[in-house]
């Protein structure tokens, strides 16, 4: 995976979880993920950030670390 293609999917982390905790605030849900992101920094095998990071990122923001059912996200966020 090259950096553009793992940031990309960190983006569409970022929609999946603002479209889950519609009830915190946008800039709320991009601190953690982009503290859950910079946690993997130097990790040499970066395959599974994107997943790590959205598990480590819902932990933080009070779900489990378990990633977001596509299914409880609102259609539009992220589109």
């Amino acid at each position: 995976m090259d950096a553009n293609d793992e940031r990309r999917q960190i983006s569409e982390v970022q929609d999946r979880l603002i479209g889950l905790y519609s009830h915190r605030s946008p800039h709320d849900v991009a601190a953690a993920v982009e503290k859950a992101y910079q946690h993997f920094e130097g990790t040499e095998v970066r395959d599974f950030v994107p997943l790590l990071v959205e598990r480590r990122a819902n932990k933080a923001l009070g779900g489990t670390d378990v990633m977001a059912d596509p299914a409880a996200v609102p259609p539009h966020v992220g589109e």
